[in-house]
C-alpha cells in the first residue's frame, strides 16, 4: 500500500468538511493514522516548537493508532 500523501487527505476531508461548514458544524479537530500525523508534524516543525497546536484545514490535528492510514476522523 502507498503511504498516505497530504494531497490524498486532503481531497478526502474536503467533502465531508465543506458539508459540516454549510451546516454551521465546524468541527474542531481532525484524526488521522499516526503514520500520517508524523509526516505532517515534519512539515509543520517550526510551529510546534513554538508551542502552536498542530494545525490542519482550521482544526486542530491529533493522531489515533485506531484509524488506518487513509483514514480521519471529524471531532466535534
Amino acid at each position: 500500500m502507498q503511504p498516505m500523501r497530504l494531497t490524498d487527505l486532503i481531497d478526502l476531508v474536503c467533502p465531508p468538511l465543506r458539508e459540516r461548514i454549510w451546516q454551521s458544524r465546524m468541527p474542531r479537530e481532525l484524526r488521522v493514522h499516526s503514520s500520517v500525523f508524523e509526516a505532517i508534524r515534519a512539515i509543520r516543525a517550526r510551529e510546534i516548537t513554538d508551542g502552536y497546536p498542530l494545525m490542519f484545514l482550521g482544526m486542530e490535528l491529533s493522531a489515533s493508532e485506531a484509524l488506518p492510514p487513509e483514514g480521519f476522523e471529524l471531532v466535534d
